[in-house]
């Protein structure tokens, strides 16, 4: 019988033992810490839900494979990507908003609000990919992508790819008309608040957050007559800052009504004056309260911004790099059900790990070093000794075996 020869390394660096290495240590993986990750997901159907979106049953199967299964090929994955229509992209996105209903539930009625920052941003594309165009504002040749997300909970609740020459508030509409009526038949007594930069000034949109009876604060460009009236303010402060060479910040509001709009809406401004001279910047709202305490409910919007950014870099959500732009909208709907697999997770980790930036669960959770063991009635995963984050592991399967 002939019995197979596992070669051996020998080092003598270390005076106290000689050493050996070979390659017999079984099964090996760094990622042993996505085991509470992947209890999660079963525990709640998050991917089996998604695959159940396809019309395809061939990619109703997901990934329970045994040990040393061969994984799709590269061949295969792009097959798959191509695979969807347009009602399995639809279904998908639907999916996202029913999973924070699902599962953000309680904490949306213990927090009193819903509220949505919506944006979009730019991914950049190369060669001859479908529907890509140059976009001046970026300056780049891209893809368009709108995002609305849940301020509290960081959820996703809508990811829809648009060409790249779309303009800032294309399709914001329909997608809120896909929204907002089922969270209000979801969470009928909890109010629903909208924010977004100016690019979206659009009497239209207007017009829907006030039918819906949203409260929304919005930027929106200068304009003559907003500078008119922001003038008196604007003297003041420059007359203050001569006198005490401070810089000098005021907020104020008045009434308006464009020629097509059916009604006067509020107009916030903020004035500012320094040494480098005046700053003015405006806003459209529903909101009650003083103007300063609008900018500020306006102001914290910059946490979309590090959301997107979570998302396209944590998560490599603007690697659309298929041809056809169907394809590229499916692979975006699955960046986005990664990204709230995870930060569905980690909002039931112990604080502060629920604020934690995915780079960080990474590290710290998910890069476990551990070996593999299977026997005929359990598959063992021996973990790594000195992992100095064992608290963390603990505590993250306890909270999801509870959930």
């Amino acid at each position: 019988m002939i019995q197979n020869v596992v070669p051996q390394l020998t080092f003598s660096f270390h005076r106290h033992h000689l050493i050996r290495a070979d390659f017999s240590g079984g099964q090996i993986t760094s990622d042993a810490g996505l085991l509470p990750l992947r209890a999660f997901d079963e525990r709640h159907h998050l991917t089996r839900d998604c695959a159940a979106c396809w019309s395809d049953p061939l990619l109703q199967i997901i990934a329970d494979q045994k040990l040393g299964d061969a994984l799709g090929s590269q061949p295969t994955l792009s097959r798959w990507e191509n695979a969807p229509a347009g009602r399995d992209l639809v279904r998908l996105h639907d999916r996202l908003l029913e999973q924070f209903i699902a599962l953000c539930g309680q904490q949306v009625r213990q927090r009193g609000q819903i509220l949505l920052d919506i944006d979009s941003t730019d991914d950049p594309t190369h060669g001859q990919q479908q529907l890509s165009f140059f976009n001046g504002a970026y300056g780049q040749h891209m893809y368009h992508p709108m995002l609305i997300f849940e301020r509290h909970t960081g959820c996703l609740l809508a990811a829809r790819l648009r060409p790249g020459h779309a303009s800032s508030h294309a399709r914001i509409v329909p997608m809120l008309l896909r929204l907002v009526p089922r969270l209000q038949a979801a969470f009928p007594d909890v109010p629903i608040k909208l924010r977004g930069d100016a690019g979206f000034a659009l009497p239209l949109l207007y017009e829907f957050c006030e039918f819906f009876g949203l409260q929304y604060a919005l930027g929106i460009p200068a304009n003559c007559v907003f500078q008119r009236r922001a003038e008196p303010l604007q003297k003041q402060l420059k007359q203050r800052y001569r006198r005490t060479q401070l810089p000098q910040r005021s907020f104020s509001s008045f009434r308006h009504r464009a020629g097509s709009w059916p009604h006067q809406r509020r107009i916030c401004f903020k004035a500012e004056h320094t040494a480098a001279g005046t700053n003015l910047r405006f806003l459209i709202t529903s909101c009650p309260g003083r103007a300063s305490q609008v900018f500020a409910f306006y102001n914290d919007r910059g946490e979309c911004e590090n959301r997107i950014e979570e998302f396209k870099n944590g998560f490599r959500a603007d690697r659309l790099s298929c041809h056809r732009f169907l394809a590229n909208a499916f692979r975006l709907l699955l960046h986005a059900a990664a990204y709230n697999l995870v930060n569905l997770f980690r909002l039931q980790l112990p604080q502060p790990w629920r604020s934690a930036q995915i780079e960080t669960l990474r590290a710290r959770l998910f890069k476990i070093g551990a070996r593999i063991r299977q026997t005929a009635r359990c598959i063992h995963i021996h973990l790594a000794t000195g992992w100095p984050w064992q608290d963390l592991f603990q505590s993250a399967a306890h909270a999801i075996n509870s959930s």
